[in-house]
């Protein structure tokens, strides 16, 4: 299951569709407070985040063995470079997701 970190549901809703039609089940969640809870869930192997919503304590309590991937404005390329320094390799622009995303879920 894919568990999305979004707070903006115009956005979540047709990236939770794109999912679903490549066959993953997808929820969406608002805060990291929802996905706290969530990430208890033995089901989650894939989370997808707006990085305006992570915080690096957050990103270090993610289970090993779920995949990680985060998005956001391409004009944060200091953004992007922090968040791969903490571990997370898949970061992709807003303008590249729907690009991304099924390859992304498929590994």
């Amino acid at each position: 299951m894919m568990l999305l970190i979004e707070d903006n549901v115009m956005f979540s809703l047709p990236i939770v569709e794109l999912a679903k039609a490549h066959g993953m089940t997808a929820e969406a969640v608002g805060s990291l407070d929802q996905a706290r809870a969530k990430l208890a869930e033995a089901s989650i192997t894939h989370v997808l985040l707006n990085m305006h919503l992570a915080t690096p304590e957050f990103l270090r309590e993610m289970p090993s063995q779920t995949r990680v991937a985060a998005y956001g404005p391409h004009v944060e390329g200091a953004r992007f470079l922090e968040f791969r320094k903490l571990g997370i390799r898949d970061v992709w622009p807003n303008s590249k997701l729907r690009e991304k995303l099924p390859e992304w879920l498929s590994r």
